[in-house]
């Protein structure tokens, strides 16, 4: 991981206009990761629109930490399912070329 693939949590406070001790928060209940540098925290600019997500919930939608915590699970519950949705369908879409060629 290069320097420029984090952003420093102070930075991303400021600029989402966001509490320090909410993003320590979400790092706590293990919705989101933290790197530290050189006793420096950041954040992965990867995570960035997921932590933008929870922020935008917690602050305008006034959604709770342990709100935010069931939300984030079944948001990951219901994208695993999308997933695993479309692999179903390629499957399906495999096997009827598949009986297609053999009639």
């Amino acid at each position: 991981m290069t320097n420029e693939e984090l952003i420093a949590i102070e930075t991303f406070c400021i600029h989402q206009e966001v509490e320090t001790t909410f993003v320590l928060d979400l790092h706590e209940r293990g919705l989101i990761h933290i790197t530290v540098v050189n006793d420096k925290r950041f954040l992965v600019t990867d995570e960035l629109p997921r932590i933008e997500q929870l922020a935008r919930m917690h602050y305008d939608l006034d959604i709770n930490p342990e709100g935010l915590e069931a939300i984030s699970h079944l948001l990951e519950r219901m994208q695993e399912l999308q997933e695993r949705m479309r692999e179903m369908e390629l499957r399906v879409k495999m096997f009827d070329a598949e009986a297609d060629r053999q009639e």
